[in-house]
């Protein structure tokens, strides 16, 4: 399998440099890296880089290949507080293509961050993931709605944001790769399953030169599941006109708790379905164009930091305080199987 194959999506906790070098002990070659844009650039122009600086000069250090995801709008670019309206209205699209641009030529080969930063052995950012689960009206949210609902026509909504993010990574760096963003299989309406929000998406015109790869996160409580979720979404995209295009998993996990929905399934449970869904993603990696597996979480937040989600506390291949759980054995067998060969960041 390729180099880079096996990653890591880390979740809420804050990781420090004993979790990166123990990433690079396990031969991760891929870490997902939020980008928080609301965060990042507070008001129009000033830009705080130092927790995203940070995180890509950790895996850096440890030669693991950043992928960046960029979502969260700030109120002066869209008018709403909630950070899942996404950019669409002229005046924040700009806004948005303006800090894309900045973000792209900060980390990209050659980029402002690495020349700051010489004695870096650089890892520069070469994809960029756009937005997260638009297929959730919580991330993809109609501004002034409370609970949120979902933006309207919102394949076609997102589309129009994949094209305006291609057309300001695209000017900053040609080889910079749009991929899309992770498609969630845990929707309450039947339209916005990822197979059917795909196909919807990939009626925009021209659509398929806008992205080098779509996501999708499997979760699911059983493996033939799990199965049904690849197979369906990799059917859907060929029948669709992107037969070509690779599919990113850049979320698959389970919980290692016990209760709470059906994704916690205690410790050896856990163990068992991170070596079953790996294995069958490797047996059907040709079939289904997986070009990369990341696994959600690395690391168990501590009790009673924040959630995010039902299954969330207990994800990690890493207790809280750093303990190996069997999925970590099982995840490491597989990570030695990657490409094989020298330094993977001299790829250009």
């Amino acid at each position: 399998m390729p180099k880079g194959f096996f990653g890591i999506a880390p979740g809420v906790v804050h990781l420090d440099s004993k979790d990166y070098k123990k990433m690079r002990k396990t031969k991760i070659e891929t870490s997902r890296v939020w980008v928080f844009w609301k965060g990042v650039e507070p008001q129009r122009g000033v830009y705080q880089w130092g927790g995203v600086d940070a995180q890509v000069s950790a895996l850096a250090k440890n030669g693991i290949t950043p992928i960046l995801m960029i979502w969260g709008a700030p109120e002066w670019a869209t008018g709403s507080v909630n950070p899942g309206v996404p950019p669409l209205k002229s005046k924040a699209e700009q806004a948005w293509k303006s800090f894309l641009k900045t973000a792209v030529e900060r980390y990209k080969n050659g980029g402002v961050y690495w020349q700051d930063n010489p004695d870096l052995q650089a890892e520069p950012v070469e994809s960029w993931q756009i937005w997260n689960e638009p297929n959730l009206p919580k991330y993809f949210a109609k501004a002034g709605t409370d609970p949120p609902r979902s933006v309207p026509k919102t394949a076609k909504s997102y589309a129009k944001l994949v094209k305006s993010s291609d057309q300001a990574i695209g000017k900053a760096d040609k080889h910079g790769k749009v991929i899309l963003a992770g498609l969630s299989s845990k929707v309450k309406k039947k339209k916005l399953a990822p197979n059917t929000f795909i196909k919807k998406f990939l009626k925009t015109k021209k659509i398929t030169k806008r992205f080098s790869a779509a996501a999708l996160h499997p979760y699911a409580p059983k493996i033939s599941k799990y199965e049904s979720r690849i197979s369906s979404f990799r059917e859907a995209m060929n029948k669709n006109g992107a037969k070509k295009k690779p599919i990113w998993l850049t979320e698959v996990g389970w919980g290692s708790k016990h209760g709470h929905g059906n994704l916690n399934k205690g410790k050896s449970g856990q163990a068992k379905l991170l070596k079953q869904s790996f294995k069958v993603t490797l047996e059907k990696r040709k079939k289904w164009g997986i070009d990369r597996l990341l696994w959600f979480d690395w690391r168990d937040p501590p009790k009673g930091g924040p959630v995010g989600c039902s299954f969330c506390p207990s994800a990690g291949l890493l207790k809280s305080n750093r303990t190996p759980k069997a999925s970590y054995t099982q995840f490491k067998h597989f990570a030695k199987m990657q490409g094989k060969g020298g330094h993977h960041g001299h790829r250009h």
